[in-house]
């Protein structure tokens, strides 16, 4: 059974936030420093790209930004990274942070990445969440292929705690098991100068919707050198699909860049 929190003053909830926005940031450069700094024979990558859009939950248009490092030896890989939100982003301009870590496997001519990952987010004043779970993914000629699961916690900050007296009981709750999915189509092999494809998913770096919530991703790649990879993707969003009729949640527009060094 969890605690409940101690209570505090007015004035510390906001104290609480950026104390807990400034660890957050340290643990995650901290990821960074360890990444880019080990003596290893391995080839480190970054990761730079911004997104714009509004959905029902918004309350207008946000932008945000983020930058991903990952750092390969021989099969393995590991990533982290945060976010920022620039426009709407709510009390803190840190709206997220992640760790993934990945293996390439093989069977027979097919190649599989097996992943396990952990993403921390504020959703509001009141809500953090945190999800963590697994993924295996498939790219074979155009299809693109990713199936997994993930355990996401919702939980109200300690001001929320405070201000509306909730117990310790009711300060968190779960959803176990939840289905991530992701099939695309491209209409180009990978490693081809420029490409195109649209797919069907519920998760990308820093969100992951309800199985029921998908969305539709157009994507285009564009390769100027064999080490950087610009992109950019348009996302519309949805709501009900097990309904009778599927509702417009929102959309956004994301554009970066890949560079392996």
């Amino acid at each position: 059974m969890e605690s409940t929190p101690d209570k505090k003053t007015k004035n510390e909830p906001e104290n609480s936030r950026f104390v807990r926005s400034g660890r957050n940031f340290r643990i995650t450069a901290g990821f960074l420093f360890l990444i880019v700094s080990a003596e290893l024979v391995a080839q480190p990558g970054l990761t730079i790209y911004a997104d714009a859009g509004k959905n029902n939950a918004s309350g207008g248009l946000f932008i945000r930004s983020a930058a991903m490092v990952n750092y390969g030896f021989g099969k393995n890989r590991i990533e982290t990274g945060f976010q920022f939100g620039i426009k709407n982003a709510g009390n803190s301009s840190f709206s997220g942070f992640n760790i993934n870590a990945s293996r390439e496997l093989s069977f027979k001519s097919y190649l599989f990445h097996l992943q396990g990952f952990y993403t921390r987010k504020g959703c509001s004043e009141i809500l953090c969440e945190t999800n963590w779970g697994a993924l295996i993914d498939m790219r074979h000629k155009r299809f693109e292929i990713a199936i997994g699961t993930n355990f996401r916690t919702y939980a109200f900050k300690s001001g929320a705690i405070d201000e509306y007296g909730i117990n310790g009981d009711a300060s968190k709750f779960h959803e176990n098991f939840n289905m991530m999915y992701s099939i695309g189509y491209y209409i180009k092999p990978a490693d081809d100068l420029w490409n195109a494809g649209l797919a069907i998913t519920n998760f990308d770096s820093f969100m992951i919707e309800q199985g029921v919530n998908p969305a539709l991703r157009l994507r285009g790649l564009y390769k100027p050198g064999s080490q950087v990879c610009l992109y950019a993707e348009a996302w519309y969003l949805t709501a009900g699909f097990l309904n009778m009729s599927m509702n417009f949640f929102g959309f956004n527009f994301k554009t970066g860049i890949s560079w392996n060094f």
